[in-house]
């Protein structure tokens, strides 16, 4: 039993799950189209990232289908505020440019917050642009994000988003850009921690690409953080995949990003492996869970700096930390099903990720792991590592008998 060895041996799946240098590239390159195709019909806007593709953390999404396409999302931000026009007339436009167009219009779907186009598959695997479309927020309602906040000094990038709901059009603000600054600022001296180590070996493995380690995109870098976040995604993913209304109470990535950021931010060190982090994480994971049992005097008073999961009066919240106003934990107070799945999570994942590195045996550690990230995930990525392998029979040829038989 080597518990090094089988910590790579998991961060290998994970890696193999991540956006590859050539599909990151392929996504840069489409998404500046898309901006540029705007531009030259009139629109000035401006394309971003937000998500997983912004923050570093982007898993293949669907544990059904381990071959399933990349899911982007990208925020198409035109020159206005949202005093200048309403939310209609931005959906409007960004619309009709986009289903008019030979390029996009036949790749085209519809949905209530964005337009999705779909893309040809690159290395055998397919993926897709989300656009949001998106103003800029009025100064009004950044005033009084300001006075909720607990981070003011992020609330400058605030945005205004159409949502379109059948006949009737509202905005909902957001701020991605907020949340990419308060994520990078605690993930920083994480990368700092790994770049150049990270760096090389992305070198190595894609010299074909890369001349030097100067030419390897930001975008790329994987810290403890991150790493971290994608194991917990894909281990969320194949978890609630077990249950017929998996997708309906399985934690958000947001919810994800942000608890384990939070955490991460009172780790004692930053020089910290990913597993050493991880271990730490899940401990307070377990911290937490005792929400479940404890009154929320209770809880404050034991627990006083706890409050990244937090109950108010009943009530569960999980702020987001660019936008005062966006509870992220909102759908566990309309379902009780959703915080106890979630702790139960946890303990699985402690059980999945830290205890099962130390049993003495290997076929029992690769069982664990197939059970938490399935079976082709592991096998496409181990072969047949920690498999009990039997002997092979020995064969050879059966001396003729000395003696005629009649």
């Amino acid at each position: 039993m080597n518990i090094y060895d089988r910590q790579q041996d998991i961060l290998k799946i994970i890696a193999q799950l991540d956006i590859t240098p050539t599909m990151y590239q392929n996504a840069v390159t489409k998404y500046t189209s898309i901006a540029k195709y705007m531009e030259n019909n009139g629109v000035e806007a401006e394309m971003y990232p937000q998500g997983s593709f912004a923050l570093g953390t982007v898993v293949r999404p669907s544990t059904k289908d381990p071959d399933a396409a990349y899911d982007l999302d990208f925020v198409c931000q035109l020159k206005n505020n949202r005093d200048g026009l309403t939310a209609e007339e931005l959906w409007k436009k960004v619309e009709y440019i986009l289903t008019t167009s030979n390029l996009y219009g036949g790749k085209l779907t519809i949905y209530d917050k964005c337009f999705t186009v779909k893309y040809a598959e690159l290395e055998g695997i397919g993926f897709s642009i989300d656009i949001i479309p998106a103003v800029d927020e009025n100064d009004e309602n950044k005033n009084q994000l300001r006075l909720k906040s607990n981070n003011p000094n992020l609330i400058d990038t605030a945005i205004a988003i159409p949502k379109h709901c059948e006949k009737s059009y509202s905005w909902i603000t957001n701020n991605p850009r907020g949340y990419r600054t308060w994520f990078e600022d605690i993930n920083k001296p994480f990368n700092d921690f790994s770049r150049m180590q990270y760096r090389g070996m992305l070198l190595q493995e894609n010299k074909s690409l890369y001349a030097s380690v100067e030419e390897i995109p930001e975008g790329l870098e994987r810290s403890a953080i991150q790493r971290v976040i994608q194991i917990l995604k894909y281990h969320r993913d194949v978890y609630y995949s077990k249950f017929k209304n998996g997708d309906d109470i399985k934690p958000i990535s947001a919810i994800i990003n942000t608890i384990v950021t939070h955490i991460s931010s009172s780790a004692l060190t930053t020089n910290i492996s990913a597993f050493d982090l991880l271990d730490y994480v899940l401990s307070e994971f377990a911290t937490y869970a005792e929400h479940q049992f404890l009154t929320e005097a209770k809880f404050a008073e034991q627990y006083h700096d706890k409050n990244v999961i937090d109950r108010k009066n009943g009530k569960w919240i999980i702020e987001n930390p660019a936008n005062p106003e966006d509870n992220l934990a909102d759908k566990w107070n309309q379902n009780p099903d959703i915080p106890n799945y979630f702790f139960r999570w946890a303990k699985i994942m402690q059980k999945d990720l830290i205890n099962s590195l130390k049993i003495c045996s290997d076929e029992d550690f690769r069982a664990i792991s197939e059970s938490a990230f399935g079976q082709k995930a592991v096998a496409n990525t181990w072969g047949t590592k920690y498999n009990k392998v039997l002997p092979k029979p020995i064969s050879g040829v059966i001396p003729a008998k000395p003696w005629k038989t009649e």
